[in-house]
This record gives structure tokens, sequence and C-alpha cells, in this order.
């Protein structure tokens, strides 16, 4: 598979090409959705454009780190960069983002629950430059 084709950068992929957390399971509630939706707007200051979604749920023994580290080493493997999110607030906001080339990447985002968490991989295309 090609770099644009895993993150998802070319036209038809399939976000689900993209391994899910360790544990996980598929899907997520409406109000977990909607807060990853919120988090991933607030951190970015609507800089992204969200064009697919992939969400999941995860145990409390699932920590971020785990999460956001498999999919940096697996961009950075596929030439994509890490994004400095304007409004990012490390260990608050757990949300990370990676950019190809032509505008497009992922971004990755994470809000707890009484359970553990909610997880969402975007698909997005970056605005504004």
């Amino acid at each position: 598979m090609s770099l644009l084709a895993f993150l998802g950068l070319v036209r038809g992929f399939d976000l689900a090409a993209l391994p899910a957390p360790a544990g996980a399971q598929n899907g997520a509630s409406a109000t977990e959705r909607q807060a990853l939706r919120a988090l991933t707007s607030d951190v970015s200051k609507g800089g992204v454009t969200i064009e697919g979604e992939r969400l999941f749920t995860v145990g409390k023994d699932l920590p971020w780190n785990a999460i956001a580290k498999r999919i940096d080493n697996l961009a950075r493997e596929r030439g994509a960069k890490p994004v400095a999110l304007p409004g990012a607030d490390p260990g608050k906001k757990l949300a990370q983002a990676w950019r190809a080339g032509d505008g497009r990447g992922v971004m990755v985002a994470m809000v707890r629950t009484p359970g553990g968490g909610a997880v969402a991989y975007f698909g997005v295309r970056f605005t504004g430059d």
C-alpha cells in the first residue's frame, strides 16, 4: 500500500487501513463522537476539515501515549510530518495530527470516559495555507 493510500490521502481510501488501538472496540456513542469532533475543532482552531472518521472505545488500561505513538511511528515511516496544533494542551487535550505534502492527513483524538476513552482517527484536509 502506498503512503498516500495508508494515510487516506488518495480518493477512495478507507480509514480501516489504520490499525485499531490495542483491545479497542469499534464505534462510539453519539455523545462521544460529538466530543471527539469538538476536540478536533478546538485543537485545530478550525484549521481542518474532517473527510472521514473511524471511532473506537478503549479501556482504562490503554494510555493515550500508546495510541498516539503507534500512529506517529506509522505516519513518520511513511513520510508524513507531525503538525503543531494551535489549540494543543498536552496532557489535557488529547489530539495529534500528521500531514502529507498535499494538505491532507490524519488526526487522532481521544476523550476520556468513565470506562476508559473514546478514540477517533479522522482523515482531514488542512485549511488556511
